[in-house]
């Protein structure tokens, strides 16, 4: 059995987390993996995937007071072996993935961060640093799922 996975893209406020995070859960979606919970709130997604027999959950919010907190709850509850989300650099969204997933619940955290890219205007230039990123931890998953990291 492989060590379950926290991937925490963490950061202050306002630089593209959710966003970031959104763009994990469409690569999983357009590689066609299988869908297993799909819920919107607003633009923020949180999603379970099944990716060779290993649950995978994805939640793009991570301010405090959001459903963030209950969603890991929901996740640890499904099974999941590999949690990405948004993380706070530090209150409430940083202790639910330190304290409650890595002490309580034995996941590994790997602590992430999505590229910024500050330029007025350059919507299309953090479109594509998100697809990145996002490649980037498809490759994560993947390695993990595959015993490599």
């Amino acid at each position: 059995m492989m060590n379950k996975l926290v991937i925490a893209n963490r950061g202050a406020g306002y630089i593209g987390k959710s966003s970031s995070v959104r763009s994990v859960y469409q690569l999983l979606k357009d590689n066609g993996h299988k869908l297993l919970v799909e819920e919107w709130q607003g633009e923020d997604i949180k999603a379970i995937f099944e990716i060779n027999g290993v649950k995978v959950g994805i939640e793009s919010q991570g301010d405090p007071d959001s459903q963030m907190e209950a969603t890991m709850e929901a996740f640890v509850d499904a099974g999941c072996e590999i949690i990405v989300t948004a993380c706070r650099t530090k209150s409430y969204t940083y202790e639910k993935v330190w304290k409650y997933l890595g002490e309580e619940h034995g996941y590994n955290v790997l602590w992430a961060a999505h590229f910024v890219f500050t330029a007025p205007g350059a919507d299309d230039t953090r479109a594509l640093l998100n697809s990145c990123y996002a490649h980037q931890v498809y490759q994560l998953i993947q390695d993990r799922i595959n015993d490599v990291i």
